[in-house]
């Protein structure tokens, strides 16, 4: 994505998860909540990833491919996210809250601002999500 758009510039989008977390936090982490999260988190994401190959117009056509191959590995994830929680014996998440529709972007640099803004976001989510997992690891 950033060869063929350079992410010059400040991307946002309101509706996209916030990452609370801290390297101070890091230490105080617990399974479940951590799974919790990531889940809820992932499953964010993927809604934007829909949105975005629904909405994102003819500015991210090149994109398709790549956008495809991330809903599958987003799905792909949850689902053995899921299975780890069952095997764990976990409690089962809440079904998640519906989502305010998101609109489509109002112009073609404007998809392309929401597709950075999501790939960005879901940069931070897993890079949390593999820092608290291998603390984890250490502790079981």
């Amino acid at each position: 994505m950033r060869d063929r758009f350079p992410a010059d510039g400040d991307h946002n989008l309101d509706s996209l998860p916030t990452l609370a977390m801290s390297a101070g936090t890091l230490g105080s982490l617990q399974l479940p909540g951590v799974l919790t999260r990531l889940r809820v988190d992932l499953m964010s994401y993927l809604r934007h990833v829909q949105w975005l190959r629904r909405a994102g117009g003819p500015s991210l056509k090149t994109l398709e491919p790549e956008l495809g191959a991330l809903q599958a590995r987003l799905d792909r994830l949850l689902r053995r996210l899921q299975l780890l929680t069952s095997r764990l014996a976990l409690p089962q998440a809440t079904p998640d809250q519906p989502s305010v529709p998101l609109g489509p972007p109002t112009s073609a640099w404007g998809s392309i601002r929401a597709a950075h803004a999501i790939l960005g976001g879901l940069h931070l989510t897993l890079d949390w999500a593999v820092r608290g997992l291998l603390l984890l690891k250490t502790r079981l």
